[in-house]
């Protein structure tokens, strides 16, 4: 049970990067083949959302979040 994982797909290992899908690939399945795997309701943005009390506030985080990150792309 982390509070959050973080991956990262690099030119250190990205000759890897079929067995990390295909390792996705059997996670996903074993989590849907078992529901009781997929039960946290909690949503975390390297881990801080999920420590924000007031869950009504992640929908306003995130979406200011990611328009700071779209704003930062080139026009």
């Amino acid at each position: 049970m982390p509070a959050a994982s973080h991956l990262a797909i690099t030119d250190s290992n990205q000759s890897s990067w079929k067995e990390f899908v295909a390792a996705l690939k059997d996670c996903a399945k074993v989590m849907k083949e078992d529901k009781k795997l997929n039960k946290n309701h909690d949503v975390a943005m390297y881990g801080l959302t999920g420590t924000i009390p007031d869950k009504s506030l992640l929908h306003e985080f995130v979406s200011i979040h990611q328009a700071c990150m779209l704003d930062t792309l080139e026009k």
